[in-house]
């Protein structure tokens, strides 16, 4: 397997173990079920975080530019595919799920950045 390959699998690993417990918790509202709500949070993590890892890093913009777009990305991604498992779901609340899910996993990779466990 590819160094690449290898990186993206930790990343998402990180990912997950940060996001998953903040969606899970925060979709309560609407699914009663957990396995539900874990695995629509493993599926909209699916659908954004390898174009965020193998995509966007290959933009021409800046390095701001490139982490504000993929950050955007994710929570607007992410935030649609809860509107589409829950059409009931209204859109302001699967955005600030998919908002405190992604605001978290970028201050765990920034503190673990800062601490050098992660690059």
């Amino acid at each position: 397997m590819s160094f690449w390959v290898l990186a993206w699998l930790r990343a998402f690993a990180l990912t997950l173990a940060v996001e998953l417990p903040v969606a899970v918790a925060l979709l309560v509202f609407i699914e009663p079920r957990r396995a539900r709500r874990a695995g629509a949070a493993v599926l909209a993590n699916l659908a954004t975080h390898p174009l965020v890892w193998f995509a966007f890093p290959g933009l021409t913009a800046g390095p701001a530019a490139r982490l504000a777009s993929s950050e955007v990305w994710a929570v607007v991604g992410e935030a649609a595919i809860y509107r589409f498992i829950w059409p009931a779901l209204p859109l302001h609340r699967a955005a600030l799920v998919s908002l405190a899910a992604n605001t978290a996993s970028f201050l765990v990779g920034l503190a673990l950045a800062r601490l050098g466990l992660v690059h």
